[in-house]
């Protein structure tokens, strides 16, 4: 066998180290037990287009929580369904988002509208396919009184269907991005879209979802804008109190919401987050690539034993972020080439399409 074939699953074992600088050191949200009796109150706000069936699951967490939100706002975005008459029916207050203006994305427009609304001392942005288990809102209450900072919490992914399982990786690129579970403690993480906690003081101070009502993934434009006025940011993990059910309807959409915001996710993660996630994933594709050359030549046993070291170092590192992210079976850890195929796949298809000036569409709206 030509020694230079060594090269492959060599540098798959040397690129290992890079997850760990990623997502060695994960904070999870949780409760204190000391129960807090002078928390502010907390305004909830959820836009929603089209959102029928997840905001039935979302509102009805609400209503099992030991501590109540001041109120719930749903900011209905010219759904054709019926989100804004299970919201009524649930208890929510509905407000009908107006005509979207001119240079304004759909989302930033819908939490504009919800934030002008609100009477709460404190904002807690959700996304309609966020789910709260009992206890979340003390925990998120907890955080306005202990340490009045801005709030992400990314949301455990709870998969249901096999299709489901080929979010993986781009579950736990979401939480390398962020820059918020690196061992390394030099800058601030960026926000989470789904769940966004903070006080009306500091959301007013940045000047409200107009600084970013151009902009697709608002929250990773909204993190600048909190550092540039030394607004401190923290990020955590959901599991446990807060989860989400991404793409109940099928492969296509899956297919369709990660390729609308990926590109543009990358293009604003942490340099370093970006460094070092493409140098895992590197070091995976140098698996697969061993992996290949292992079943189509005739190998040695040195090749075979870095080949097999590299593949069980993958499958121990994909366990571990997976199930970071969320609840992704062990086949799934077992598989990833597979997975890993398909990210890049719609990677670059998505880059592909960008760099051609093709436009994206999500539920109807054009996001160019």
């Amino acid at each position: 066998m030509n020694a230079f074939l060594l090269i492959f699953p060599g540098v798959a074992i040397l690129c290992a180290p890079a997850l760990w600088l990623i997502l060695g050191r994960p904070r999870w949200l949780r409760p204190s037990p000391k129960k807090s009796t002078d928390a502010p109150s907390i305004s909830i706000i959820i836009p929603a287009r089209n959102e029928e069936e997840n905001i039935r699951h979302l509102l009805a967490s609400l209503q099992i929580q030991d501590t109540p939100p001041l109120e719930i706002i749903v900011v209905n975005d010219g759904s054709k369904d019926r989100t804004a008459q299970v919201s009524q029916e649930l208890g929510a207050a509905v407000l009908k988002a107006q005509a979207l203006p001119g240079g304004w994305h759909g989302k930033p427009w819908a939490c504009h509208q919800g934030a002008e609304r609100a009477k709460g001392e404190w904002l807690l942005f959700l996304d309609a396919d966020t789910i709260l288990q009992e206890g979340a809102l003390t925990a998120l209450q907890q955080l306005t009184s202990a340490d009045p900072k801005v709030y992400s919490l990314c949301p455990y992914h709870t998969i249901a269907r096999p299709y489901e399982e080929f979010s993986a990786f781009f579950n736990v690129l979401m939480l390398a991005g962020s820059n918020a579970f690196t061992p390394i403690r030099d800058s601030p993480p960026t926000l989470f879209g789904q769940s966004l906690l903070l006080s009306k003081a500091h959301y007013e101070q940045v000047g409200t979802h107009a600084v970013v009502r151009d902009q697709v993934l608002e929250n990773f434009h909204l993190s600048t804008h909190f550092q540039d006025r030394n607004i401190p940011t923290r990020a955590l993990l959901g599991k446990g109190l807060i989860h989400m059910r991404m793409f109940p309807h099928g492969p296509g959409e899956l297919w369709a919401s990660w390729q609308k915001g990926f590109t543009n996710g990358a293009a604003q993660s942490h340099p370093r987050a970006l460094l070092f996630s493409s140098i895992w994933l590197s070091g995976l594709m140098f698996t697969l690539t061993s992996l290949v050359l292992l079943l189509t030549s005739f190998t040695n046993s040195t090749y075979l034993t870095l080949t097999g070291v590299a593949y069980l170092l993958g499958v121990i590192q994909c366990q571990y972020a997976f199930r970071l992210a969320g609840n992704f079976s062990f086949l799934n850890a077992l598989l990833f080439p597979l997975t890993l195929l398909f990210y890049q796949t719609l990677f670059f298809t998505a880059l592909i399409k960008k760099k051609r000036g093709l436009k994206s569409e999500w539920k109807g709206r054009s996001l160019d």
